[in-house]
């Protein structure tokens, strides 16, 4: 009999996250090879916007809470989802209340941006990352004001990747 190797929780996460970034850092080449950027950029914002929604239905149901009312319990549970799916150091972020209406977010170290310019096509990319956001909105019954614009990766425009988000 072999010895069963047994990773540690904590490598199991970062195992999966790692292999799970990578098969989207392969389906989006792949699309740009295939169809063009301009085509798989689109196509990456809409399968985010769908990915964030079914990721956040799921956070809320495995954690067992209800969906939030307020833009403070919301911020909590959208802090909570991003240490999650995306924690240091993939991303380092701020996220905050501005309002009853408004939170704002503060992207300081961004994965994507990081592979998107190792791949060499951060100059075409156009960012989808507030799309996923806007999907965990559509999951928690609590739409975005207006869609994410579609834009450059800011970081790669040497801007900072700050947003504020206003819910309907």
């Amino acid at each position: 009999m072999s010895e069963r190797l047994i990773l540690l929780e904590g490598a199991q996460k970062d195992l999966l996250r790692r292999c799970w970034y990578s098969h989207d850092a392969r389906w989006f080449m792949s699309v740009a090879e295939e169809y063009g950027l301009e085509v798989a950029n689109r196509l990456n914002r809409r399968v985010c916007r769908a990915l964030g929604e079914a990721e956040m239905r799921r956070f809320v149901a495995a954690l067992g809470i209800d969906r939030p009312t307020t833009v403070r319990r919301l911020v909590e549970v959208m802090d909570q989802a991003m240490h999650f799916f995306a924690p240091s150091p993939l991303t380092k972020f701020d996220i905050w209340v501005i309002d009853g209406q408004s939170y704002g977010v503060w992207i300081r170290r961004c994965f994507i941006h990081d592979n998107v310019t190792r791949a060499g096509i951060a100059a075409s990319y156009t960012c989808a990352a507030f799309d996923r956001l806007q999907g965990w909105h559509d999951a928690l019954d609590l739409p975005l004001a207006e869609d994410p614009p579609a834009l450059p990766c800011a970081k790669t425009l040497g801007q900072e990747c700050l947003r504020v988000m206003t819910i309907r």
